[in-house]
């Protein structure tokens, strides 16, 4: 087995063709997965937001929280400053940050070995062997 490859996959089945679909498939699923961490992100730091201003936040939509971002910028609200930098963080850190713990969570039991072994019951044998019979 040659170790020094790239891919795993013999180069018999891997085709030029089918190598450039996989790339095109896999830019485009890391591309989704950005725009839909971005719109997560989006949404619930106008939850936070809408919370944070004592208003009810399930009225917070994707653009609740630029709406007042432009308006506290055209001073439209002096205080809210605060507001939306905290929403904007709890927002990225929910929305992204769990997720990505989730996957690591995952990724990190995979490998684990078990801690004391395999547990099963001894054979007769076994137990002779020992001295224990």
């Amino acid at each position: 087995m040659d170790t020094n490859r790239r891919s795993s996959i013999p180069s018999y089945t891997a085709n030029p063709i089918a190598h450039h679909v996989r790339v095109a498939l896999v830019t485009v699923a890391v591309l989704a997965t950005i725009t839909g961490a971005l719109l997560a992100s989006l949404w619930v730091a106008s939850f936070f937001l809408y919370a944070s201003l004592r208003l009810n936040p399930f009225h917070a939509g994707l653009m609740g929280w630029p709406q007042a971002l432009l308006a506290w910028h055209d001073g439209l609200i002096p205080n809210g400053g605060r507001h939306l930098a905290g929403a904007a963080l709890l927002g990225v850190l929910v929305a992204v940050g769990c997720p990505a713990m989730g996957l690591y969570s995952l990724w990190d039991r995979s490998g684990r070995r078990r801690l004391y072994g395999s547990a099963r019951f001894a054979s007769e044998a076994e137990i002779r062997a020992a001295g224990l019979l």
